[in-house]
């Protein structure tokens, strides 16, 4: 991508961004979607998964998790970091058009290692998008620092929607910095936009904080500091394969994408999605 892919926004447009980047993805014509981490909330349900025709797989390390989405996901239980667990569900699937993870990214422990992975999913040419907190806004410093029994009493009280806490390790969870960005670029993908958003509720019943936290958050928006986002939205691509140049190439090229087409197809499919 040229230009700047760095922006930043207020907390609040957030999960209104990954809608609309969900549904730039399948506009543009995804059809093999894996939701890495999506257990038994799925980003997507069910109706619009059926409605664009999708070969959606919902993927998760606990399959506790996974029997509590609805009936009619396809479901594979899969620890994103472990290799041979990647490879089998590619074989099984076929390489993605789009990897989703929502809220998955901060939950495992190597940030590098989950990247190579979701890379490895994509066909060349597919997108991830990855909705995630960041370090270092204090209340996920916070999370990560104190004990799992006091952290997770703190986010129920504050999110009272929550009913289960998971590990964070915020692994290559942070703002659209230099250094983030050239991770992430060092994996292999090109960065089509890297969102930090400022803000945070986790203040609102405790009014003098949450004050403060709007005139800080206002102050950010305008004179961003990547460090100090809350969460952050990435869109990350695979770059496609080079064209072949030469008569030979192209020869060769042809008889490579049928074997791929057949390798990459899943069981009963026949190169395509119905």
């Amino acid at each position: 991508m040229s230009g700047n892919p760095v922006s930043y926004k207020l907390a609040r447009a957030a999960e209104g961004d990954l809608w609309g980047e969900a549904r730039a993805v399948l506009d543009a014509g995804a059809v093999r979607v894996c939701d890495v981490g999506g257990g038994a909330r799925p980003l997507l349900h069910l109706p619009q998964v059926e409605r664009h025709g999708l070969h959606y797989v919902v993927t998760d390390v606990s399959n506790e998790q996974l029997e509590r989405a609805a009936d009619g996901y396809i479901r594979e239980q899969a620890d994103i970091l472990d290799a041979d667990a990647v490879a089998r569900l590619a074989a099984a699937h076929g390489r993605f058009d789009a990897v989703f993870s929502r809220w998955t990214a901060e939950h495992v422990r190597d940030g590098e290692r989950f990247h190579r992975h979701v890379f490895e999913l994509l066909r060349p040419g597919g997108t991830a998008v990855h909705l995630f907190p960041t370090l270092y806004a204090l209340p996920f410093l916070f999370n990560r620092l104190l004990p799992p029994a006091l952290s997770s009493g703190v986010l129920f009280r504050a999110c009272p929607a929550r009913h289960a806490k998971f590990r964070p390790y915020y692994s290559w969870c942070r703002g659209p910095s230099r250094a983030q960005l050239a991770r992430l670029r060092s994996v292999g993908f090109s960065i089509e936009r890297y969102t930090g958003y400022f803000g945070h509720a986790f203040y609102r019943h405790i009014r003098p904080l949450a004050a403060a936290e709007r005139v800080f958050t206002g102050v950010m928006v305008e004179h961003p500091l990547p460090a100090l986002t809350s969460f952050a939205l990435v869109v990350l691509r695979r770059p496609p394969e080079p064209a072949p140049s030469g008569p030979d190439e192209v020869a060769g090229a042809r008889v490579g994408g049928d074997v791929a087409q057949r390798q990459e197809a899943g069981p009963g499919d026949a190169g395509g999605i119905a």
